[in-house]
């Protein structure tokens, strides 16, 4: 019997590939004027060109583009624009770049993020914040709403985004305050316990003995009645899905 000999052919190792997206916008706007980003190592090499008039996607080998690295955009157009970036990367990316004066404007692309604030298992009207952590770690305020139920409009650059809802703090006690029915007391040593006004009034000249919890129904609050509520603290969410307008 011929055994013939098994013959193994070697492949070629196919290295990781990096995709990167640069996507370019001038003064918070598109534009259709061509603009050039260029991507440098550390030691202002230059590995890569991206020209465009708003996105350009490449592809490349991971290990020729991973690492920290410099990205600089230029619009010529007058009045010339320049931006720049400090990033470190390792996976794929898109890079959200605004050429402006520096003066602030506009920035990102518009976005909604749907938000419901329930306190108590009741809706209830609370301030709603949500932050973007941006391609280049830079953290920056997306937009904001006080809403029960609403939704929030905001201005994104393809970064996660983190949607934070916060309590009340209420307004610090003060001798002799007018206040109305809503509003809502702290303590100046504040203890958890907030006092939600339910009769209008004005605040005791001297701070009372504040009660907690354990004591139920609005009680006298100088010529002013209230009721105590806990204060929850801030909830955050994310990275939360946000919808392209």
């Amino acid at each position: 019997m011929i055994v013939a000999p098994q013959v193994l052919i070697s492949l070629p190792q196919v290295g990781a590939r990096r995709t990167l997206t640069v996507r370019l916008t001038r003064d918070g706007e598109q534009s259709a004027n061509l603009k050039v980003c260029r991507l440098l190592n550390m030691d202002m090499a230059l590995l890569a060109v991206f020209g465009t008039a708003y996105q350009s996607v490449q592809t490349f080998l991971a290990s020729a583009v991973d690492g920290d690295r410099y990205l600089f955009a230029i619009d010529e157009a007058s009045p010339k624009r320049a931006a720049a970036r400090y990033p470190t990367i390792s996976e794929d990316t898109t890079f959200n770049i605004d050429l402006n004066d520096g003066s602030g404007g506009t920035v990102g692309e518009p976005a909604t993020l749907q938000a419901r604030v329930r306190v108590d298992g009741f809706d209830a009207a609370r301030e709603v914040l949500a932050v973007e952590r941006q391609t280049d770690g830079i953290w920056r305020i997306a937009g904001n709403l006080r809403t029960a139920d609403g939704s929030l409009d905001l201005r994104v650059t393809g970064g996660a985004v983190y949607a934070m809802a916060f309590d009340d703090y209420g307004t610090l006690y003060q001798p002799n305050l007018a206040v109305a029915v809503g509003d809502v007391i702290r303590p100046s040593t504040f203890a958890g316990w907030l006092y939600r006004i339910t009769q209008a009034g004005s605040l005791p000249a001297s701070e009372p003995a504040w009660w907690d919890g354990n004591t139920a129904g609005p009680q006298d609050l100088g010529s002013a009645r209230a009721e105590v509520v806990r204060y929850h603290r801030p909830l955050a969410h994310g990275p939360v899905s946000v919808e392209m307008t």
